[in-house]
C-alpha cells in the first residue's frame, strides 16, 4: 500500500513538473513579436474645431490618445526612471521575477494583506495587451503571455512597447503623449524632475494624476528618485536638489478640448476616421468652461461641485461649444462623466412644452387657471403639489403661471390635457430617455419626476427657439474631409405663433417678478427666453434658453446625486447661463426682439380674471392672444370687479374663498351668484382649430370644459344634436378630433333651463 501511495505521489510530481516545463517552454514555439502588436490597427483620430484648431488627438479602437515614439528618442532620464519605479531586474529576468515574487508573497504572509506586488514590466505589459480582470486564471494567462514577448522581441523592443502603451492618468497612454500634454514639451527633453514625476503615475494614474493628484505624485516621485540613487543611476546628493525643482505643468485646457463630446463622437464614427472637423467653436468652448469654473467657485460653500452646459446655433443647429463637466481630469468629482448625457430630473424645465400643448387645445396667455390646494391621487398615495415658495396665488392667469413655474396650476393643467397626450408630445421633441408609460410619471411629469439628458432638453428649447421647427443637433462638419450630416430630419412641432407666446412668456421680465423679483440674475439687457428647473431635494437644477441666435443649457449639481444646499435654477444655474449670454454678445450688437408670427391679437384685459376689460375694473394689460379667441373673449368680458360704495371690490368664484379669506380679503367683497354658473368654458365660441399634419389624428384632441358651480348634478353633452356622453363633478374631458363644423352643448340632467352652447369648427 505504501509503495502505490508512493508511485501515486511522484506521478503527480512528475505531471506538475512536466506540466510548468510546457508551461516555461512552449512560449518559444508561440512567441509574440513586435510585428505582432504593430499599432497601425490603433491609428489616431484629429479632431478639429470649426476653424481648424486642433482640439485632441486620440487612439482611434479604444478613444485614449496616444502617439508613438521610438525607443531613441526618449530621455534616457526617464528610460532609468521608469526601470526604478517598475521593475529594476528587467535586465536580468525572462519575464518574470522569480526573486521579486518571493520577497512579495513573504511580505504579504507576514503582513496578512497585499503590501508589495512582483510584476515585471513584461507582465504588465501582457496585461496592457489584453486587459482583464485580477483573477488567478487572468495571472497565468498573462504569465503565459509574458514569456512569448521574452521568447519574440529582445529587452529594448519591449521596453519601446511598453512606454507607448503606459497609463499615465486621464485619457493619456504612452510617455511621448503625456511629456506634450503635461509639459509642452517631447520625451527626449523630458529632464530628471520632469522623468521621475511621468514615471511615477503609472503605479496609480487616477490618484497621481498630475492636474489634481499633484501632492500625492511628488511624494511618489521622491521614492523614484531615492531607488534610482539606491541602483547608482543618480548621486544620492541630488536628490533633495531635483525634488525642490518647481515643474510647471501645462494647463489641462491647452491640451485636451471638449473631450466629453470626442469621446461621444468617437463611438459612432466609422472605422476608417483619422480626420473630424467638428462644430466646437473654440474660442466659445473656453470661454464656457471658464464661467462654469468661475461660477461653481462661488458656489462651492453650498455643496455644489459640477456643471455642464451645451451652446447651439439657432439658425443651424450646431453644436458651439459643449462641456461635460467642470474638470474632466478631477476624479474626486467624478469628472469624466458627461452631464451633458447624464440621465437626471429636470423639475420644472418641461413646463414650456405642456403649456404648448395646451394653447393648442384652447388655452391662451390670459387663460386663468387655479393656484390652490389641490390632492391627486396617485398610484404611491395621494400627491398635494406644492409650489417653490410654498405660497399660493388664487385667480392667475397663465402667463403669470409659466413664468413664475407656479407648480400647482401646471398640474391641474396637465391633469386637463392629459398625461398621455404630454409623453407623446416630448417623445417628438427626442425625449426618449422618458421610456415608462403615462402610468408612471402620473401628473409629476410636467414637475420633472423622470429623467432626461440637458442634450436632449437643450435639442427641444432650439425648436421652440425656431417656432417650433426641429431640428436636430449637429456636432461634425466633415469626416476624413467629406461633409457629414445629422441622421434625423427636421419637422414642424406646433404652429410659430403658438410658440412665439411660450417664447414671449419666457422672456417676460414683469410677468416672472412674483417668483424671481425685478432684479432676477436671468433679466438680460436684451430679450432671452428662459427657464429654470430644481429637482426634488435640490439634486439638480437647470437654466435653459434662447435667443435669436442661440440656445443655451446649462446643469448644475453632482454626478454622486447628493444634494445641493437649497440652490435652486436661478441661483445656480442661473449665473452661468446669464454669463455666457452676455459674453456671447460682448463684442456685437444685442439681438432684436423676435417679429411677431401671424395669427396673433393684441387685445386688453383685466389682469385680475384675465378677460376683455369690463366697466369696473380698475387696470388693465396688454396681452397677445391667438386670432381664433377673439370671439369669445368680445363677447366674455370680465365679471370679477364690482362697484361696492365708493371702492372696486373683487369678486371671486367659490372654489377662491378660502384663498381669499388667507389673504386678507373682506368677505363682503365676495359675491356668490344666485344663480348657478352654467358655462361651456373651452372650447370657445367661434373657435377653428387645425389638425397637425406632422402628428397622428389619435394624439390629436379638443378638451371639452363646462363651468358648474353644482358640482354634485350630472351633465349630458350633445355635439351636432347627438347625445355624446354624460359627466359627473368633473364635467371635463378630452375629444378625438375630426374635421368639420360643429355645435356643442352641455345640459344639466336635473334643471333641462341649465345649457350652454357653442360653436367651433376643425380644419
Amino acid at each position: 500500500m505504501n509503495i502505490i501511495r508512493k508511485n501515486i505521489w511522484w506521478s503527480f510530481l512528475l505531471c506538475v513538473i512536466a506540466l510548468a516545463g510546457i508551461f516555461r517552454f512552449s512560449p518559444y514555439l508561440f512567441p509574440i513579436s513586435k510585428a505582432d502588436i504593430a499599432r497601425e490597427r490603433f491609428h489616431s483620430v484629429k479632431f478639429y474645431d470649426r476653424h481648424g484648431n486642433l482640439l485632441q488627438e486620440v487612439l482611434s479602437q479604444d478613444a485614449f490618445r496616444s502617439l508613438h515614439v521610438d525607443l531613441g528618442q526618449v530621455s534616457p532620464y526617464f528610460l532609468e526612471a521608469i526601470i526604478a519605479a517598475e521593475d529594476k531586474n528587467f535586465y536580468r529576468h525572462s519575464g518574470v521575477d522569480y526573486a521579486a515574487v518571493l520577497r512579495a508573497l513573504w511580505q504579504n504572509l507576514r503582513s496578512g494583506e497585499v503590501v508589495s506586488g512582483a510584476s515585471t514590466i513584461t507582465l504588465q505589459l501582457a496585461r496592457l495587451l489584453e486587459p482583464a480582470q485580477r483573477t488567478l486564471p487572468n495571472k497565468l494567462r498573462e504569465t503565459y503571455r509574458a514569456f512569448r514577448l521574452e521568447a519574440g522581441m529582445d529587452k529594448e523592443a519591449l521596453l519601446e512597447e511598453y512606454l507607448n502603451r503606459l497609463p499615465m492618468g486621464g485619457n493619456l497612454y504612452g510617455v511621448e503623449s503625456a511629456s506634450r500634454a503635461y509639459f509642452g514639451v517631447p520625451a527626449s527633453e523630458l529632464t530628471l524632475a520632469q522623468a521621475a514625476l511621468l514615471a511615477s503615475i503609472p503605479n496609480s494614474p487616477n490618484r497621481f494624476n498630475p492636474y489634481h493628484g499633484l501632492a500625492e505624485l511628488k511624494k511618489r516621485q521622491g521614492k523614484v528618485l531615492e531607488q534610482m540613487a539606491v541602483l547608482g543611476m543618480i548621486p544620492a546628493g541630488r536628490v533633495k536638489r531635483v525634488l525642490k525643482e518647481d515643474v510647471l505643468l501645462k494647463p489641462p485646457s491647452a491640451s485636451f478640448l471638449a473631450p466629453h463630446l470626442v469621446f461621444q463622437l468617437m463611438e459612432t464614427l466609422p472605422a476608417d476616421a483619422q480626420s473630424v472637423n467638428t462644430t466646437i467653436d473654440i474660442q466659445l468652448q473656453k470661454m464656457v468652461q471658464e464661467q462654469i469654473k468661475r461660477v461653481l467657485g462661488q458656489l462651492k460653500p453650498y455643496h455644489v461641485s459640477n456643471a455642464a452646459a451645451i451652446l447651439v446655433n439657432n439658425h443651424s443647429g450646431e453644436v458651439l461649444a459643449y462641456v461635460g463637466s467642470a474638470d474632466y481630469f478631477d476624479a474626486g468629482i467624478q469628472g469624466q462623466n458627461d452631464g451633458v448625457r447624464a440621465l437626471r430630473q429636470p423639475g420644472s424645465a418641461l413646463k414650456p412644452f405642456m403649456y404648448l400643448l395646451a394653447m393648442e387645445q384652447g388655452f391662451n396667455p390670459a387663460s386663468l387657471l387655479s393656484d390652490i390646494p389641490t390632492h391627486y391621487r396617485m398610484l404611491t398615495g395621494i400627491y398635494s403639489p406644492q409650489n417653490y415658495s410654498e405660497d399660493f396665488h388664487g385667480p392667475v392667469r397663465l402667463r403669470e403661471a409659466l413664468a413664475n413655474s407656479l407648480n400647482v396650476p401646471a398640474v391641474r393643467v396637465l391633469a386637463k390635457i392629459g398625461i398621455d397626450a404630454f409623453l407623446e408630445r416630448l417623445r417628438e421633441y427626442g425625449f426618449h430617455s422618458l421610456d415608462k408609460d403615462a402610468e408612471h410619471y402620473g401628473v409629476g411629469l410636467v414637475l420633472g419626476n423622470g429623467e432626461v439628458t440637458l442634450y436632449e432638453l437643450t435639442r427641444a428649447y432650439l425648436a421652440q427657439a425656431r417656432r417650433g421647427n426641429f431640428l436636430p443637433l449637429r456636432e461634425t462638419l466633415s469626416v476624413n474631409g467629406k461633409e457629414s450630416r445629422p441622421g434625423l430630419a427636421a419637422k414642424t412641432i406646433s404652429t410659430p405663433a403658438l410658440n412665439y407666446l411660450i417664447a414671449d412668456i419666457l422672456s417676460d421680465h414683469f410677468a416672472r417678478a412674483a417668483e424671481f423679483g425685478f432684479n432676477s440674475v436671468l433679466n438680460l439687457p436684451f430679450p432671452c427666453s428662459v427657464k429654470t428647473g430644481t429637482s426634488f431635494r435640490f439634486c439638480d437644477n437647470w437654466t435653459v434658453g434662447f435667443t435669436q441666435d442661440y440656445t443655451l443649457g446649462v446643469w448644475v449639481g453632482n454626478f454622486d446625486h447628493t444634494p445641493m444646499l437649497k440652490v435652486s435654477g436661478v441661483a445656480g444655474a442661473g449665473p452661468i447661463f446669464a454669463n455666457i449670454m452676455m459674453m456671447l454678445y460682448r463684442d456685437k450688437e444685442y439681438p432684436e426682439k423676435p417679429s411677431q408670427p401671424e395669427g396673433l391679437a393684441p387685445v386688453q384685459i383685466c389682469p385680475f380674471s384675465g378677460k376683455k376689460t369690463g366697466e369696473f375694473c380698475p387696470t388693465l394689460v396688454e396681452e397677445l392672444i391667438p386670432e381664433r379667441d377673439l370671439p369669445a373673449f368680445q363677447s366674455n368680458p370680465c365679471d370679477m370687479h364690482l362697484h361696492a360704495g365708493e371702492q372696486i371690490a373683487p369678486v371671486v368664484p367659490a372654489k377662491y374663498l378660502a384663498w381669499s379669506e388667507k389673504m386678507g380679503m373682506d368677505s363682503r367683497t365676495i359675491h356668490p351668484q344666485n344663480t348657478p354658473v352654467f358655462e361651456i368654458v373651452n372650447p370657445k365660441d367661434g373657435s377653428v382649430y387645425y389638425r397637425l399634419s406632422t402628428l397622428q389624428l389619435d394624439y390629436q384632441s379638443i378638451r371639452f370644459q363646462l363651468n358648474f358651480s353644482e358640482t354634485d348634478q350630472p351633465v349630458n353633452w350633445f355635439l351636432n344634436g347627438k347625445p355624446l356622453r354624460s359627466t359627473e363633478k368633473d364635467h371635463t374631458f378630452l375629444w378625438p378630433l375630426q374635421p368639420g363644423k360643429f355645435v356643442l352643448e352641455a345640459v344639466s340632467g336635473k334643471d333641462k333651463g341649465l345649457r350652454s352652447r357653442v360653436k367651433f369648427e376643425v380644419k
